[in-house]
C-alpha cells in the first residue's frame, strides 16, 4: 500500500521527433493497450498522443477517491449535450481525460458481455468480431485473480480483475434474495459464455492485488516498461490533435503527418510525420471529433462549417449510450456510502481500515451487483415469465444496479443514507449525433444523445421500472427498511404517462458513449477508415452496435486486435 510511484518518462512537445512508424492519438483505455503492444519491438518507433496529464498520484488509484465523473476532476472531461427530448433538459456528459482515460474515473466493472451480441454483429457484416473470434483477445489481456474457467478467461495478461468480496451493505444481500423471489438466478460467472446471462451476478472489478484501481494506464504502461522503451516508445501528455495531414495517393487517402499543439497556452503547433500508421484511439466522442477536423465525415456538414471534404462517411451519426433511470430510497445511514461523507470518524477508520488492510469501504463498494433480464421475457407487471426461459444465446436488454447511494431528498436528510436502483436500457434502438460546433478543435462539440426517440426504447425502459418496482417490492417483503424518495408513484404500475413523467425527471447518462466511428459504416472490419490507407480507428466508437454491458473490457479486446492486425500488416 506504498503511497509513492515513479513518474513514467515523457516527451515534451518541442521535442518530439520529426517521424515516427505509428501514432497513436488519445491515450485512454485502448491507447495505452496499442502503446504496449505496438512498441513492444524496438524496431517500431511509437508516439502516443494524449490531451490530458499523466499523473499517477496515490489517491488517483484508491477505488472511492479516483471514481468521479465531475469537472472539478483533473481526468474528466465535461461536455453538455442538446436538450433531451425524453427529458426535456439538457444534460452533463464526461469522458476520461488523462493516461488511462476512462479506466482512471469509472467503477472498475470488468464484463464483457453476452456473446449473442457479438455474434449478431458477425451476421450482420463484421466478419471477424464475433464472440469466439473476440475470445482470444479478452483472453490476452486478462489476469483474472480468481477461480475462473480457465478455457475462456486470462491468467498471464497484464491487466487484473478480481471478483467482488462479500456484500458490504445488507441492501445487496436482499436485493440478491428479491432477484431469486422472482425467478432471477444467480449468475456464477457473468463473463462465462457458456451460462445463461440473464440473472443476477456479482460484478468483477479491475483492482490489482494491493486493492488498488487498475487503469490501463498502470497495467500496460507502467514505469519501468515506459522507461525500458524510452528510445522507441514516446508519451507526449497535454496535447490536441488539430488535424490530420491527408494527401491523396492513387485510389486512397494517405495521412502524411499529424498536427499537433498545446491544449492550453500558448498556440504552437508541431507536425508528426508518419511513416506507417495513425490510430485514433480518442473514444467515441474524440475519435470523431479528429476525423471531422482532418475532412472525414458527413459532406453536408463539414462544409456548412468550411471544412474540405476529403471522404463523405456517415461519422457520429450512429452515437448510443445506454440511458439510465435512477429510482432512489431512503434507508438508515449505516447501510449506504454516505455514511462516509456524514460521520467524520468513521471516514478515518475506514481510511485506516484500507490503507492497513486493503478492505472497507475505500474499496469503493458502491455497486457490488448486477441484475439483467430480457424484457421480451417480462410480464405486463415486470415479473418473469416462467414459460419462456432463456439461453446461451439470449441478449439481455435491460440492467438493474443496487446502488448504495443516491442523489435527491437523500442528499437533504443527513440522518439517512440512499439506495438506488438504476435502470439501463443496454440495446438501444435510438440513434443520437455528434457534429463540431466550428473548426476550432478546442471548441465544444454539439452532442445529441436523442435518447428514447425511437418507441420501442421507452415501451422497454416502461418494463424495466416495472421490473424494478418489483424487486423494491421484494426489499421490502423481507423487512428492509426504505422509505420512497424518488421512485415511480404509486399508480404508475398502469400509467404510461406516470412512468414517462419519473423516466423526464431522473433519466441520465450512464458514460457509456460508442459507435460513432462504426464498423461497416466508418471503418471497415479491419479497422481502417473507409477511402485511406493508413488510418484506423480502435475504442468504443467502432461498435456496429453498443455492447450489452459496461464497456472498457470490449474496448480493450478492440485494442487487441487492432494492435494484432496492425503489426501484421507492417
Amino acid at each position: 500500500m506504498w503511497p509513492f510511484s515513479s513518474p513514467i518518462p515523457i516527451v515534451a512537445l518541442d521535442d518530439l521527433h520529426k517521424e515516427y512508424d505509428y501514432v497513436i492519438i488519445g491515450g485512454g483505455t485502448a491507447g495505452c493497450v496499442l502503446a504496449n503492444r505496438l512498441s513492444a519491438d524496438p524496431g517500431n518507433t511509437v508516439l502516443l498522443l494524449e490531451r490530458g496529464p499523466a499523473d499517477d498520484s496515490w489517491t488517483s488509484r484508491i477505488p472511492l477517491f479516483s471514481a468521479n465523473f465531475s469537472e472539478d476532476s483533473s481526468l474528466a472531461r465535461r461536455l453538455e449535450t442538446d436538450d433531451q427530448a425524453a427529458f426535456g433538459r439538457s444534460i452533463e456528459i464526461f469522458q476520461g481525460k488523462g493516461l488511462g482515460g476512462t479506466t482512471r474515473i469509472n467503477h472498475m466493472f470488468y464484463t464483457r458481455g453476452p456473446s449473442g451480441q457479438y455474434d449478431a454483429w458477425e451476421r450482420n457484416g463484421a466478419e471477424g468480431w464475433g464472440s469466439k473470434a473476440l475470445l482470444p483477445y479478452f483472453i490476452k489481456s486478462e489476469c483474472a485473480q480468481y477461480d475462473a474457467n480457465t478455457s475462456v478467461h486470462g491468467a498471464k495478461g497484464e491487466w487484473i480483475n478480481c471478483q467482488n468480496g462479500p456484500f458490504f451493505f445488507s441492501s445487496f444481500t436482499h436485493s440478491s434474495r428479491a432477484c431469486e423471489m422472482l425467478g432471477l438466478p444467480s449468475i456464477p460467472d457473468l463473463n462465462d459464455p457458456g451460462n445463461v446471462p440473464i440473472g443476477w451476478s456479482r460484478i468483477p472489478l479491475t483492482r490489482d492485488s494491493n486493492q488498488h484501481r487498475f487503469s490501463t494506464f498502470r497495467a500496460f504502461l507502467p514505469p519501468a516498461l515506459v522507461q525500458s522503451r524510452r528510445n522507441n516508445l514516446h508519451i507526449c501528455p497535454n496535447v490536441l490533435v488539430e488535424r490530420l495531414n491527408i494527401e491523396q495517393e492513387g485510389d486512397s487517402l494517405v495521412v502524411r503527418s499529424v498536427a499537433v499543439g498545446l491544449v492550453e497556452g500558448q498556440a504552437h503547433t508541431v507536425h508528426v510525420g508518419v511513416r506507417r500508421e495513425v490510430v485514433v484511439s480518442a473514444g467515441a466522442l474524440g475519435s470523431p471529433q479528429i476525423l471531422m477536423l482532418s475532412g472525414i465525415g458527413p459532406a453536408n456538414h463539414l462544409k456548412e462549417i468550411g471544412i474540405p471534404v476529403l471522404q463523405d462517411l456517415p461519422v457520429g451519426e450512429n452515437l448510443q449510450d445506454h440511458v439510465g433511470v435512477f429510482s432512489n430510497y431512503l434507508v438508515p445511514l449505516n447501510d449506504s456510502i454516505m455514511r462516509a461523507s456524514r460521520q467524520p470518524l468513521y471516514f478515518i477508520v475506514e481510511f485506516f481500515r484500507y490503507l492497513l488492510f486493503g478492505t472497507g469501504v475505500l474499496l469503493a463498494p458502491v455497486v457490488q451487483m448486477a441484475i439483467f433480464a430480457s424484457t421480451a421475457l417480462l410480464d405486463v407487471h415486470g415479473v418473469p415469465l416462467k414459460e419462456k426461459q432463456p439461453d446461451r444465446d439470449t441478449v439481455p436488454d435491460i440492467e438493474i444496479l443496487p446502488v448504495a447511494y443516491a442523489k435527491g431528498l437523500a442528499q437533504e436528510d443527513r440522518t439517512r443514507g440512499g439506495f438506488t436502483l438504476l435502470t439501463l436500457l443496454l440495446t438501444p434502438e435510438s440513434r443520437g449525433t455528434f457534429r463540431l460546433r466550428n473548426t476550432d478543435p478546442r471548441a465544444s462539440p454539439r452532442i445529441d444523445l436523442n435518447y428514447l426517440s425511437v418507441p420501442h426504447d421507452r415501451t422497454r425502459v416502461r418494463h424495466a421500472l416495472r421490473l424494478a418496482m418489483r424487486i423494491a417490492e421484494r426489499l421490502l417483503a423481507q423487512g428492509y427498511e426504505m422509505e420512497p424518495a424518488e421512485t415511480p408513484s404509486a399508480n404508475a404500475e398502469n400509467d404510461d404517462h406516470e412512468l414517462d413523467r419519473h423516466i423526464a425527471d431522473q433519466g441520465c447518462t450512464t458514460y457509456h458513449y460508442s459507435s460513432t466511428c462504426a464498423i461497416g459504416l466508418v471503418v471497415g472490419n479491419d479497422l481502417v477508415v473507409r477511402g485511406t490507407r493508413n488510418l484506423r480507428v480502435a475504442d468504443a466508437s467502432v461498435f456496429p452496435t453498443i455492447p450489452a454491458c459496461h464497456l472498457q473490457a470490449p474496448v480493450v479486446a478492440v485494442a487487441e486486435k487492432c494492435a494484432e492486425m496492425m503489426l501484421s500488416t507492417s
